[in-house]
């Protein structure tokens, strides 16, 4: 009887580590995705200043006859 009981605790508590684990792979997976889409919107950022400075560098050599 001892060793069914103490085989009980251990499973509950192995089932409460459990959903510990899960909880915080959940919330670990949100904060993965805010990261991801804050990436992306960087990306995208970098992207459209590349894209103003080269317009801004033909346009100078434009004007400088080059």
């Amino acid at each position: 009887m001892e060793i069914t009981e103490k085989l009980n605790i251990q499973i509950d508590k192995l089932l409460q580590d459990y959903e510990l684990l899960k909880s915080k792979n959940q919330y670990l997976t949100i904060e993965l995705e805010k990261l991801k889409n804050k990436n992306d919107e960087l990306i995208r950022n970098n992207q459209d200043m590349l894209l103003k400075i080269d317009s801004t560098l033909t346009l100078t050599k434009a004007r400088n006859g080059e």
